[in-house]
């Protein structure tokens, strides 16, 4: 039996939906497939996506460079309902500047930082850095000024601390008219921390925290703080140059993601980290020291990896512009075990390039890329989500009229199966089919003669 947080319940008469499966790992669907309750049936952004940052509360928020979002008008940002339709409680839009949003973080309060390359947001001045309130107008009590003797001026990165400061990284040399290159620390007001003294040659094209608060820094760059290091970098929390930290990579690292042991998963461009083979993904040590335990002897992405995520489940996901894995075609996206090894159970077809992947809580992981039209064959415009199970997903159970009914998302053309039981233990098959489409429903008219009833649905081999 699963856990309750697995089950729902509907009364009277009582009914238990179980979403289990009847049938042993061999014969399920294989985790990774296109979330069909996401998206479904809804046209997505009018043009590119940048940025995106899950809310506690499951929503979703999003940057780039559109204006409409499922036929809605929103842009250069957007918050998303967990259906993917676009959450109406939230309005907010770049009113001067270039019209995009390249980097957007959610504090703990609700409040939402956005960063890119507007100079107005809401028809107030703001000079590419604002704070949202929850419901998308602007925060005033958060004022920033991001500038440049240069043309091309943005905020593309944003690391929040736990004491409400917040690390930004762009394409700059002046904040709050104090000079910056291009990495700067502010307070929660948007004033700058005086204490955090940085710079770097290139923007970064990564940033992170790590564990204990030092900056993680990726990208092509030559020097930090007018000392060499290429392509990686670790910051003291004053904005030194962490110099026990000696990672060296032979090419671009270009993201980061944290493990709750303190451990950095990076990928980029890369073949050799700390002089030893590890092709376009690797695993650090807090120090920089190479994580052996990770990817030892295995071949890795055959092209770049754009990003990289930890899984609750104690899983990997990388994402990019790859063919394969370990030497197991994987087109674009993979899950990888605890030491590097392909996760054999996930299995996604994205037919373009992925430039961002979040992973819920739950698991499931919402993907990002500008020039993506398909998932898994399925038409998905840019951005998709992926199953994280090999369970079919089952929507809310309800009774009408004694006519009990319950929605399976599918996969269109495969065979599926509902069970139903009284006592979990004796299961009889009231239901047989070969879904024709992304969603079918299931409708028991007998379910009146029962004091209680369990159902459970399965894909068959």
């Amino acid at each position: 039996m699963l856990p309750r947080s697995k089950r729902a319940w509907v009364w009277g008469p009582v009914v238990f939906l179980l979403a289990a499966l009847a049938y042993p790992p061999g014969a399920l669907a294989q985790a990774g497939f296109v979330d069909p309750s996401f998206l479904n049936g809804m046209s997505g952004p009018n043009s590119w996506l940048w940025a995106g940052a899950l809310q506690p509360d499951g929503k979703l928020l999003l940057g780039g460079q559109f204006t409409s979002f499922n036929g809605v008008p929103r842009g250069p940002v957007a918050r998303l309902n967990v259906d993917g339709s676009v959450d109406t409680n939230f309005a907010a839009r770049v009113t001067a500047g270039e019209p995009t949003i390249h980097s957007v973080a959610v504090q703990p309060d609700g409040k939402v930082l956005v960063g890119g390359m507007f100079t107005a947001i809401n028809g107030a001045p703001r000079l590419r850095l604002a704070r949202l309130n929850a419901d998308g107008t602007l925060d005033t009590n958060f004022v920033a000024t991001v500038s440049s003797r240069g043309s091309f001026i943005t905020v593309n990165h944003l690391a929040l601390q736990t004491n409400s400061r917040v690390v930004i990284a762009g394409w700059f040399d002046t904040v709050n008219g104090v000079p910056r290159t291009n990495i700067a620390r502010l307070n929660s007001d948007g004033t700058l921390d005086s204490d955090f003294v940085a710079g770097i040659d290139t923007p970064p094209n990564a940033l992170a925290l790590q564990m204990d608060g030092r900056v993680l820094i990726g990208g092509a760059f030559g020097s930090v703080n007018g000392q060499p290091r290429d392509h990686i970098a670790c910051l003291n929390t004053n904005g030194s140059l962490d110099t026990n930290f000696l990672a060296n990579t032979d090419g671009n690292v270009d993201t980061f993601a944290t493990q709750p042991d303190a451990k950095v998963l990076i990928g980029g461009g890369f073949t050799t980290v700390n002089g030893q083979s590890r092709h376009r993904v690797a695993r650090l040590n807090p120090d920089g020291s190479l994580d052996g335990n990770f990817q030892n002897g295995m071949s890795g992405a055959n092209d770049y990896v754009a990003c990289v995520a930890y899984d609750p489940s104690a899983k990997i996901l990388i994402g990019g512009q790859f063919a394969t894995v370990n030497g197991v075609a994987r087109p674009n996206v993979a899950r990888l075990n605890t030491n590097g090894g392909l996760d054999t159970n996930f299995l996604a077809n994205v037919d373009s390039f992925i430039e961002l992947m979040l992973v819920q809580p739950d698991s499931r992981v919402i993907i990002e890329g500008s020039y993506v039209n398909t998932v898994d064959g399925r038409s998905r415009n840019r951005i998709a989500r992926l199953q994280s199970s090999s369970a079919p997903i089952l929507g809310p159970p309800s009774i009408s009229a004694a006519v009990f009914s319950m929605d399976v998302n599918a996969i269109a053309g495969t065979p599926y199966g509902v069970e139903a039981s009284t006592n979990l233990a004796n299961w009889s098959l009231v239901l047989s089919t070969n879904a024709s489409v992304d969603i079918f429903t299931f409708r028991d008219v007998g379910v009146t003669q029962f004091s209680r009833r369990f159902f459970r649905a399965f894909k068959s081999p």
